[in-house]
């Protein structure tokens, strides 16, 4: 889900500072569409973006195994746009930032609950090669590319404002490009900095024409680093579903939290088979970029060895909204979402 909330106030600034925006981003969903079926027991409507272990699962025959063996059903679609399918009620569990929770509630009036996790906030801040910058700080006034006004450029906002309180809306200019161009923009002089997924920027990384700042951490390490030591997140992707549905269905909840783990552990057996049964959820093509993406995600692996997680673990994820709020990234009025720990889910 990346969309723009009333509750998103610096976000909001951001978009109004864009000078330019360089393609269209990805909006066209993958994989056909979504159910049009209502809810029923024992079938869980999951709507996902294209995903590796999501392909891997469903390939080796674990999805059509989990169902043998569960009795309960998936239906599954892949598409960019989770949350039109969810506040269009064609879906009762999808993925987004735990910190756009807040505003998937606002914009479809339904209330929510975070059941699982999957993977951190990757974005990185990176540079060219031969910028002597030392933090985005040393880069006031120049050209900061971004994908989106919300997803890793509202914890970035958050997490500089903290360490250098700078305002991106007022100290940049923004540029808004679309995803799997921003490293390439980046390298040929278009844009200064961009705050650019690591999987996305492959080439540009392994050729060495752009580095990235605070020591290669992403946004979920330096936060961590700085406001909640061992912590994982924020979350770049959560499995979010509507409170009522979840209320409802502890057994599919449990059923899904257990498919998924799954998943994860075979992400951990499997990780350098994903990458190169599907370089196109990394966006690599030539062996060396396929090389290059395995040993990085070896490195700096996003995905999380558990989708369950307790009250401690929610409470730190929270936190970030603390910091949203502080740094007036988000307003006052905007409340955390509701998490549902594993110890509150039947197995």
């Amino acid at each position: 889900m990346r969309r723009t909330t009333r509750m998103m106030r610096s976000a909001v600034a951001v978009a109004a500072a864009a000078v330019m925006t360089v393609t269209a981003g990805c909006s066209a969903g993958l994989g056909g569409p979504a159910s049009s079926r209502a809810a029923r027991d024992g079938v869980i409507r999951f709507t996902f973006a294209p995903d590796p272990i999501w392909d891997y699962m469903n390939e080796t025959g674990i999805v059509d195994q989990w169902q043998r063996d569960t009795g309960y059903e998936v239906e599954s679609s892949a598409t960019w746009d989770e949350f039109g399918l969810f506040a269009g009620g064609h879906a009762d569990i999808i993925s987004t930032a735990s910190f756009e929770v807040p505003g998937l509630e606002e914009q479809t009036e339904r209330e929510t609950t975070i059941i699982g996790r999957y993977n951190s906030e990757r974005s990185r801040i990176l540079v060219r090669d031969d910028d002597p910058a030392v933090t985005l700080a040393d880069m006031k006034g120049k050209r900061l590319g971004v994908f989106t006004t919300v997803s890793g450029t509202l914890v970035w906002s958050a997490l500089l404002k903290q360490m250098h309180d700078v305002n991106l809306a007022d100290d940049y200019q923004i540029v808004v490009a679309d995803i799997q161009n921003l490293s390439n923009l980046l390298a040929r002089g278009e844009i200064d900095a961009c705050i650019c997924y690591p999987d996305l920027s492959a080439r540009d990384l392994r050729e060495g024409t752009v580095r990235p700042l605070y020591d290669g951490k992403s946004s979920a390490e330096v936060f961590a680093e700085l406001d909640a030591p061992g912590h994982d997140g924020p979350m770049g992707n959560v499995f979010v579903a509507r409170r009522d549905w979840v209320d409802g269905h502890p057994g599919e909840v449990s059923a899904f939290l257990d498919l998924w783990t799954r998943g994860l552990a075979e992400w951990q057996q499997h990780r350098d088979e994903m990458v190169e049964r599907y370089p196109q959820h990394f966006a690599v093509d030539t062996p060396e970029d396929i090389a290059f993406m395995k040993d990085y995600v070896a490195q700096h692996d996003w995905v999380v060895d558990d989708v369950r997680f307790d009250k401690k673990w929610a409470d730190d994820e929270s936190s970030i909204f603390d910091l949203m709020r502080e740094t007036g990234v988000i307003g006052d009025d905007v409340s955390d979402p509701k998490f549902l720990p594993a110890e509150g889910v039947q197995k």
